[in-house]
Parts: C-alpha cells; sequence; structure tokens
C-alpha cells in the first residue's frame, strides 16, 4: 500500500482555497462551482459538475476523463456536506492523475453524457463495479476528508439541518479534522 501524503494534501487544500473567491458561507451550488473552478485552473481545462442518483451501497461519485473536459458525477441524494467530500475526491483523482479501477463501464458512462438515461444506466454499472481498497482510492478517500473538513466552514448549513452536536463521535472525529467550528 502507498503511504498516505500529508504534505500532498495540504498543499492542494491550500491552493484550492486560495483561488476560491466567494464569501463564506455559500450555497452549496456557489461552493461547489468555486471549488470546481478553483481545480479548472489547476488542472488547465474546464471541469463540470453533474447530480445523478447512484445505486445504495455503491459509489456516490464518478470522474469521467473526457477529451475536452473532465465530469465529475455525484449522487443527487447525497446531502451538500456528502457531496462537497465526493467532489473533493475526485478533484483528488483528476489533479493526481490516478483514476483507481477503471473498466468499459466509465467509458460507457462517458459516452452516455449525450443521453442522460444512458447515463443513468453507465453510472449505475460503474458503481456496482468500483473497488475501494486501492491505494489511490484510499490517498483521495484521506484527501476528501481534509478537503471537505476545511471547507465546510464556507458551506451554508441547510436550515433543517439538526444541530451540530461535537460531543458524540462524529464530533470528536470531524473536530480532529480541523472543521474550524468553535468545540463546545
Amino acid at each position: 500500500m502507498r503511504r498516505r501524503r500529508p504534505r500532498e494534501v495540504k498543499d492542494l487544500i491550500a491552493r484550492l482555497g486560495a483561488r476560491l473567491d466567494l464569501p463564506a458561507p455559500a450555497a452549496p451550488e456557489q461552493l461547489f462551482a468555486a471549488l470546481l473552478a478553483a481545480a479548472s485552473e489547476l488542472r488547465g481545462r474546464q471541469i463540470v459538475l453533474l447530480e445523478e442518483e447512484f445505486p445504495h451501497r455503491t459509489a456516490t461519485g464518478l470522474w469521467l476523463d473526457m477529451p475536452d473536459r473532465d465530469v465529475i458525477v455525484v449522487d443527487a441524494r447525497a446531502t451538500p456536506f456528502h457531496q462537497l467530500a465526493i467532489i473533493c475526491h475526485e478533484i483528488w483523482h483528476i489533479l493526481k492523475g490516478d483514476c483507481g479501477h477503471h473498466d468499459e463501464a466509465a467509458s460507457g458512462a462517458a459516452q452516455a453524457l449525450s443521453d442522460r438515461s444512458e447515463l443513468h444506466s453507465a453510472v449505475r454499472q460503474v458503481a456496482a463495479r468500483t473497488a475501494f481498497d486501492e491505494a489511490s482510492e484510499q490517498d483521495a478517500e484521506t484527501f476528501a476528508l481534509h478537503a471537505a473538513a476545511q471547507f465546510r466552514s464556507r458551506l451554508q448549513e441547510a436550515t433543517d439541518a439538526a444541530p451540530y452536536d461535537r460531543s458524540g463521535i462524529g464530533g470528536r472525529i470531524s473536530a480532529s479534522l480541523g472543521d474550524g467550528r468553535p468545540q463546545v
């Protein structure tokens, strides 16, 4: 297994954060657009976001490497914070050039972009075949957790969200990742 790359993680978070030009907090769509614009600038080509429903208990995100642009597909049912983490995960793959598990189903998803019904079918196939134990996936997940925690303070909370409770296990994990919220 490849070692985690803490310096690269921190550097990429800083490079993306320096390019985010929006007030905080921002609506999820605004933050996602700004994050994709920052990543597009680093990549040197456009990165676009699509939402699609993924099968339950499978992957929740996908990167499609198109000839003229990159496409990140996120699960439409995910919460905004989870979508932020998914986007960050896929940005790592895009900017580091490690796509992890890739097969003909991903190529089919890329070809199906012109037809949303075919895209839905291809996404289901890709999600069902995704390998989560590869080193590149672990690196991307490490980056996603740290980046999402860093950028969370820029994300406008939903008005119906449950109160933030740092006393539980989730709160302690979030605090250890440095989500920027004051400790209770």
